[in-house]
């Protein structure tokens, strides 16, 4: 399963993509579930990396 750095490596355009083949392979749940963690849990870097990530996928959503 892809961590925060294999998201971030992912051109902005093939987002969608990589989106859909994880949502079809049913990991993207997974993908997700695990960057929260680390954005609530982690340390400074893994928080930092998690919320680069979640926003990367279009997935951080800010009040």
């Amino acid at each position: 399963m892809p961590n925060s750095d294999d998201i971030l490596g992912v051109a902005p355009e093939a987002v969608p993509e990589f989106i859909q083949r994880h949502a079809g392979k049913k990991t993207l749940s997974r993908m997700v579930k695990q960057l929260n963690a680390e954005l609530l849990g982690g340390d400074a870097v893994a928080r930092a990396r998690a919320e680069q990530a979640l926003n990367h996928l279009g997935l951080l959503i800010r009040d």
